[in-house]
């Protein structure tokens, strides 16, 4: 499957599952920067209105696009991030993607 393809229909999952807790996604990593190599990971960021458990939120995340990883010979790497706590700049993951980061 195309990989912006593949993103949109990312997107789409997560709202329907988040619905206005949703925030936005971001693209990071190799893919964003134009540097992935076959077999590279799709780096996302799942933006959600907090607060909230990570792991629990991580499960839901891993399982909503799980039928489209299904899909794809590369790995969904997604991660659910506070928006508070991506807009602060607290954790340099969420610095670096913003840096090099794409928006869905």
């Amino acid at each position: 499957m195309e990989t912006k393809k593949l993103l949109e229909q990312c997107k789409q999952r997560l709202v329907d599952r988040y619905g206005s807790r949703f925030a936005g996604l971001v693209l990071y990593g190799s893919e964003a920067r134009s540097e992935s190599e076959e077999g590279s990971d799709i780096d996302l960021l799942v933006l959600l209105q907090g607060p909230f458990d990570f792991f629990q939120e991580l499960r839901a995340v891993v399982d909503t696009l799980y039928p489209l990883q299904l899909e794809t010979e590369r790995h969904l790497s997604a991660k659910p991030a506070a928006l508070d706590e991506f807009e602060s700049d607290s954790i340099q993951m969420y610095r670096n993607a913003k840096r090099e980061g794409v928006p869905v």
